[in-house]
């Protein structure tokens, strides 16, 4: 308070002192940019939930296989995820990184003892765990010891390993010193008919089930009485599994022989090239096995039963009440 004039008289001045509220900063809308993001992953994610929850598990086995790969009835059935670097190379086979020495390669298949030749080894077998093979990593410890024994046979250029979605791929076949079958013939030569032999006590230690499919090259069977391709690359299929039984494979273990002729030519520009002629040895994981089971047999947990049998199950029950 201020008194202003000098006598009793004067007038009283009061200033009044006030401090002054700064105003906020005005709003923006980016909040609701943010809150209407929010909002879309959360619908998002109870749709995937209400989806997850409304099909069944074998609806969902079906996704996954559609996703990460064909299955072994439809009609690309070998194209591969990767082979055991990591990489992606398409549908062709990759060949593993084995090398083949160069007096190797110039020598005639039929003028080789393969037991005589290489060098003695130890057991790769040993590292090998008598189990059912399913996983990735799982695999490539059963491809590795199949690389040992090919390794010491030297055989690098002759065999090619897949990892697929439904096992392993085994490709055997011929290159441009050695054929593993001579032309319209189903007897193995030698070479393949050992590698075959070293092959055989690797698939019977595991548990997985497999399939042997005959492949021939592009070039018409000449035959008087109607045998042709079909039948050849079937023979050739059969003489490969008659083989490894011989080298001790349990007979059971083979699920499945096929022929193909030469309707999955692995080189489509040369048709009639070596790499066309092979024997493909796939080793099944269990979910591959299971839909072989559901399509041709009769048990494994994907089998639906016949419907006489739901029928006579479902009035057994009603009965007992």
């Amino acid at each position: 308070m201020k008194r202003s004039g000098r006598g009793s008289g004067g007038h009283t001045t009061i200033i009044k002192r006030s401090s002054k509220k700064g105003h906020h900063a005005a709003h923006t809308g980016a909040w609701k940019v943010a809150f209407a993001d929010f909002t879309l992953a959360m619908m998002a994610l109870f749709m995937v939930l209400w989806i997850v929850n409304s099909v069944s598990q074998e609806e969902r086995e079906e996704i996954v296989a559609v996703l990460n790969g064909h299955t072994i009835f439809d009609g690309n059935p070998f194209s591969p995820i990767s082979s055991l670097d990591g990489s992606s190379k398409g549908t062709k086979p990759v060949p593993m990184p084995i090398k083949v020495s160069a007096h190797m390669a110039d020598v005639k298949t039929n003028a080789i003892n393969p037991r005589q030749q290489r060098p003695l080894v130890p057991n790769p077998r040993a590292t090998l765990n008598t189990a059912l093979y399913n996983s990735k990593l799982e695999m490539e410890d059963l491809a590795r010891v199949i690389l040992k024994i090919t390794e010491s046979l030297e055989a690098g250029s002759n065999l090619k390993i897949e990892i697929v979605p439904q096992g392993l791929r085994i490709l055997v076949q011929d290159d441009k010193s050695r054929e593993m079958f001579q032309r319209g013939s189903a007897q193995l030569s030698p070479f393949f008919n050992e590698l075959l032999l070293e092959l055989a006590p690797v698939f019977d230690e595991i548990e997985n089930p497999m399939i042997i499919t005959g492949h021939t090259d592009a070039v018409r069977y000449k035959s008087k009485d109607n045998y042709n391709n079909w039948n050849l690359s079937g023979d050739r299929a059969l003489e490969a599994r008659r083989v490894l039984e011989k080298g001790g494979l349990s007979e059971s273990k083979v699920i499945q022989v096929n022929a193909m002729s030469a309707q999955m030519l692995l080189d489509p520009d040369e048709p009639e090239g070596a790499q066309n002629r092979r024997i493909e040895i796939m080793v099944l994981t269990k979910s591959a096995a299971d839909t072989l089971y559901q399509f041709f047999g009769n048990h494994g947990e994907k089998v639906v039963k016949p419907a006489a049998e739901r029928v006579e199950g479902v009035a057994s029950a009603m009965n007992t009440k």
